[in-house]
C-alpha cells in the first residue's frame, strides 16, 4: 500500500474520541467484524460488529448474553485516501488495528486469506445496534 505508519493508536482516537463509544469500550473494542463498508464520493460508512461485552450497561439493549452478544457500531468517515480489500468474501472476526499517519488515520484487519485497510481523515460515530449471534454463544 505504500503507507508509512508513524504511530499505533487507540481505536477511540481513530473514532474521533466519541464520548459514548469511550464509555462502553474504555479499554478498546477487542475482536471485531467489518460487517458493512460503503462508499459515497470521498466519504464512506463502516459498521463494526463488536464481540466484547460493553463496560457500561445500556438498559434499552437488555442483558449481555441473553438479549444481545454483539454490538454494531456505525460510523461515517471523510477524507478517504486509500482502500485495500482482499478476499472480502472470506472476512471474519479479527483484531482491529488503528494507526496514525500524519493527519490521517488507518484502520486495518488481517486474516489468513483476507485483508482490509482504509486510510482516512475523520470518523464520526452515528449510532449502535445489538443482536444475538448464535455462533458466538458457543
Amino acid at each position: 500500500m505504500g503507507t508509512i505508519i508513524t504511530e499505533a493508536t487507540r481505536f477511540l482516537e481513530c473514532a474521533g474520541n466519541d464520548v459514548f463509544v469511550e464509555s462502553i469500550y474504555p479499554e478498546g473494542v477487542g475482536e471485531a467484524l467489518i460487517g458493512q463498508f460503503g462508499l459515497d464520493q470521498g466519504r464512506f460508512s463502516i459498521n463494526l460488529h463488536i464481540y466484547t461485552e460493553p463496560a457500561k450497561k445500556i438498559p434499552k439493549w437488555g442483558v449481555w448474553g441473553t438479549n444481545y452478544n454483539v454490538v454494531v457500531l456505525k460510523f461515517i468517515g471523510d477524507g478517504l485516501k486509500i482502500i485495500k480489500v482482499e478476499n472480502w468474501d472470506c472476512f471474519g472476526k479479527a483484531e482491529l488495528l488503528c494507526s496514525r499517519d500524519g493527519d490521517r488515520y488507518c484502520i486495518s484487519q488481517r486474516g489468513l486469506t483476507w485483508e482490509f485497510e482504509v486510510l482516512f481523515g475523520i470518523l464520526v460515530f452515528q449510532g449502535a445496534e445489538t443482536y444475538v449471534d448464535e455462533e458466538a454463544r458457543g
